[in-house]
């Protein structure tokens, strides 16, 4: 787990770019820098202060020189890495690293699980390894399979891999999303980087601002729905895609490399089925923890108390029953979101060791600036500062690994809303039967709310839908109308609408919602030095296995992750197995925003007056940030941290 970077130009470029752009997510990597510059057909590996000093007395041919071999310039480019290591602690898993006749470099971000079998699998096919690294399992992978060979890996990564020769790179980026790539390219230069900061670091680039993401942000309560994200000259390459740039043609293309299959088969409930479908599940999450596991370092886990993060704990101590488990849990005492009760289960359960953390308004204050520059971008809610704080805990009890449930309310139907789409597939005498078990007219009010946010208000014509919008969410007057007059055409969603469970699912696990969780785990994570692993997110072959399962056996009994609970239900405590309710990182919203408001009251000033009507906000101030409801308004807070953002976009260090 590391940060990546990489930078090449049509022309000279100044290496302190580079090193710029690395050193802006160093964060990402505390345990050693490298870097590597290709000028003629030639690669000159570069020491730097924060190079491990072990990797200066081996005898690698991508061993690093203290000096700047030529003229401070280079013709064609150079790739760039911050180490966090996992995995081959050694000096032989340096990045950037070379195959063994220095043709090919790879900077190299994530965890190749699954590196072994594969390693076993291309030694067989006489290739010779020179470390212990996944790195260079990746490496020599490509080199063999080309482009196929990303079918064959089980894990999450983002890299780049340079052909000195062709002088072609090659970049790609997992199925689900779970670690970033973004990139750069103009008459100029082509560049690429884990964080959008690096990039923004670079001398000649121009920071604008994306009207159309702001306007997503604040009206359709999205972000980083499409490539181009907050910054107009900054692309994301999305999950399930690989990237080809040539720099003899200056031609960039991209591709995607994988598409989720799913079944739409609809039948009716066989319990000889359902019992054999908990087996298959139960065995593959088994693998799938057993195979995140391996680490040369300690790794823990994350524990909400929720259902997914109770299975992976109870699958960690079932694999490994006489080794110790610290587990990290966000407690709100005397609030009614705290969880706390729930982790107590799971750890008395496991006979875990458990680290609290106590997320408060205060402190909030005083980290949201380090928090917005850690994200990136403007967050939703202060639930990422909720997460941000179990990940600094873990940073401070001398962990760097730990596994997360992130992914599991998308592959077994863990929100209120999936419901309705499985009800939307059942006949007429069926739905209306499981509608009087569920409670008659709130469970009818329910569905037909949720199927006009899905699947009518996008039939709406756009005046129409606008006065809509304008009329049911209060906070809209306060985007600026020019910004929101501009851009009202994207209230028209063209996009296909689900039309079963399934398809929900599987909209959300690719480009949707779920990118952008494992976006705030990613940033929260790695600010911290901490690798976060998603069993759930990025095991293609439990994933999978999921999406070929019929959904009437996912919400079959009424209750939403029935497999779930089933499959993991001895490794579970009876108060996690029959918990129906859902929280995840909930924190205490609305009381916050009311506590923190006026702390961030003069961040509302000249440079937010593109996008949000800042005067009439300030007369409104007070009002505005104290909600009257009890539920959560994360459209409120929206506001708070998109002026923190914009604020701190010129922050330098």
């Amino acid at each position: 787990m590391c940060g990546i970077a990489g930078l090449f130009g049509k022309n000279k470029m100044e290496i302190d770019d580079l090193k710029k752009m690395i050193n802006k997510i160093k964060h990402r990597g505390p345990d050693g820098e490298g870097l590597v510059l290709f000028s003629n057909d030639k690669a000159f590996p570069l020491a730097s202060n924060d190079t491990d000093k072990k990797i200066l007395n081996t005898n690698f041919n991508y061993t690093p020189s203290s000096e700047i071999l030529f003229d401070g310039n280079f013709a064609e480019g150079g790739f760039a890495h911050r180490r966090l290591a996992i995995i081959d602690l050694e000096a032989s898993g340096h990045q950037p690293m070379c195959s063994l006749d220095a043709r090919y470099w790879i900077t190299f971000n994530g965890e190749l699980y699954n590196y072994l079998e594969i390693k076993k699998e291309l030694i067989t096919l006489g290739y010779k390894f020179t470390s212990n690294s996944d790195t260079e399992v990746v490496l020599t992978a490509f080199i063999h399979y080309k482009e196929k060979f990303l079918y064959l890996f089980n894990g999450m990564w983002a890299f780049s891999i340079y052909d000195t020769k062709e002088k072609t790179i090659f970049c790609a980026r997992d199925r689900f999303g779970v670690k970033p790539f973004y990139y750069s390219i103009n008459r100029a230069f082509f560049a690429f980087a884990s964080e959008q900061k690096a990039l923004n670091s670079i001398s000649k680039f121009d920071i604008k601002i994306n009207e159309h993401a702001v306007f997503d942000f604040f009206v359709l309560n999205k972000i980083e729905n499409e490539e181009k994200g907050f910054f107009e000259n900054i692309h994301e390459l999305f999950p399930a895609h690989y990237l080809t740039f040539n720099l003899n043609t200056w031609e960039l293309t991209t591709r995607k490399w994988y598409e989720l299959a799913f079944t739409q088969k609809s039948e009716k409930f066989s319990k000889t089925k359902y019992e054999k479908s908990v087996e298959e599940i139960q065995d593959l999450l088994e693998e799938a923890i057993k195979i995140r596991l391996r680490s040369d370092v300690t790794v823990g886990a994350c524990l909400s108390g929720g259902i997914d993060s109770s299975a992976i704990v109870g699958m960690m101590r079932k694999i490994n029953p006489n080794e110790p488990i610290n587990v990290y849990t966000a407690s709100f005492p005397n609030e009614p979101i705290d969880e706390s009760k729930f982790a107590d289960a799971v750890v008395k359960f496991n006979h875990a060791q458990q680290f609290l953390v106590f997320p408060k308004a205060e402190s909030l204050i005083t980290e949201l600036t380090d928090l917005t520059v850690c994200q990136d971008i403007p967050i939703w809610s202060t639930s990422t500062y909720a997460q941000y704080s179990v990940l600094k805990k873990v940073k401070e009890t001398g962990i760097k690994v730990v596994l997360d449930g992130q992914g599991g309310d998308e592959i077994f139907a863990g929100y209120q809303q999936h419901n309705s789409f499985f009800w939307k597939g059942l006949n007429w005498k069926e739905f209306m039967s499981l509608m009087l078990k569920k409670g008659g007219n709130s469970a009818l009010k329910f569905h037909l709310k949720q199927q006009l946010v899905y699947n009518y208000q996008n039939k709406l014509p756009k005046s129409f839908k606008t006065l809509v919008y304008k009329n049911y969410f209060d906070d809209l007057k306060y985007v600026n109308s020019d910004l929101f007059n501009k851009n009202a055409n994207r209230l028209i969603n063209e996009q296909e609408i689900p039309v079963n469970l399934n398809q929900k699912l599987a909209d959300e696990m690719q480009n949707t919602s779920l990118k952008s969780y494992l976006k705030c785990e990613d940033r929260c994570a790695m600010w911290h030095g901490i690798e976060a692993r998603t069993p759930f997110a990025d095991d293609h072959k439990l994933i999978e296995a999921v999406f070929n399962i019929p959904e009437v056996y996912k919400i079959g009994f009424g209750n939403n992750k029935q497999l779930l609970r089933d499959a993991a239900k001895n490794v579970l405590p009876n108060d996690i197995y029959i918990r129906k309710d859902k929280l995840g990182y909930a924190t205490p919203n609305n009381k916050w925003l009311k506590e923190i408001s006026t702390n961030f009251y003069d961040q509302f000033n000249e440079k937010l007056k593109p996008y949000i009507n800042v005067n009439l906000l300030k007369e409104d101030y007070a009002n505005f940030f104290s909600p009257k409801s009890e539920v959560d308004n994360g459209r409120i807070f929206k506001y708070l941290s998109f002026a923190v953002w914009l604020n701190q976009l010129d922050r330098n260090d």
